[in-house]
């Protein structure tokens, strides 16, 4: 399935920093995790608005659409505040060169609503930033969890084509549990650590042609009633 980025029509802790080498669906034996070049663990700051640095003290990058009231550091997470409505927030790092592993502990937390309409996604930008910075976005990973479902996507050209996909049973708490979702980057392969505690790979030769040095946390509502989403640590190699 592809679609323009700006549509998002694909809708329809620590301790994971120390992930082993674990078997995947189908047997696939996954890689050692690469050592985070970029980490923040929000539970450290104090309330207020997102500090212009991560701890270890790369800049972060904000975009945003729609109504947003944050990013904020708010009771040891990071909220983006967004509207009840279809809202987006951008946190990027620019690691400088290509990122091979993007993570984070978050959970889904009480807001406007549970549905599948609210997400986070992790990303891996070249070229423009999302939502609307001028020029052609592309990403090796785009990779998005709702309550019930996650997808997983390139992004060519400025357009979205998944490529993997699938359902949580029973579906993700949204009580604010601190879950974990963690991808890593070899070759043609995603290594994925879902926040179910499954493992799975997905491959595509696409991915090696897409290297890309920004890292992306997003929050994102798709329509009213979403689910709202919160970040306890980030983190990418």
């Amino acid at each position: 399935m592809t679609g323009p980025m700006s549509r998002r029509a694909l809708l329809g802790g620590t301790a994971a920093l120390v992930l082993l080498a674990a078997c995947g669906r189908g047997g696939e034996v996954l890689s050692p995790p690469l050592v985070p070049r970029v980490h923040t663990v929000w539970s450290d700051h104090p309330d207020g608005p997102i500090p212009a640095r991560g701890d270890e003290g790369t800049p972060f990058v904000l975009r945003a659409s729609g109504p947003v009231g944050g990013p904020l550091v708010r009771g040891g997470g990071l909220d983006a505040e967004l509207g009840d409505q279809r809202a987006a927030s951008y946190v990027n790092q620019d690691l400088g060169t290509a990122v091979h592993r993007i993570g984070a502990r978050f959970g889904f937390v009480p807001g406007p609503g549970t549905s599948d309409d609210g997400s986070l996604c992790l990303a891996a930008w070249r070229g423009a930033l999302p939502p609307n910075d001028p020029g052609v976005t592309e990403a090796p990973v785009h990779l998005v969890a709702t309550p019930q479902r996650w997808i997983l996507s390139l992004a060519v050209g400025s357009q979205l084509a998944e490529i993997g996909a699938g359902r949580f049973d029973p579906a993700l708490p949204t009580d604010g549990t601190p879950l974990v979702m963690d991808v890593t980057l070899v070759g043609d392969r995603a290594e994925i650590a879902l926040p179910d505690g499954t493992t799975t790979v997905v491959r595509d030769a696409r991915i090696p042609t897409l290297p890309a040095p920004v890292a992306c946390w997003e929050f994102y509502r798709h329509a009213p009633g979403g689910a709202a989403v919160r970040f306890y640590e980030t983190w990418a190699a």
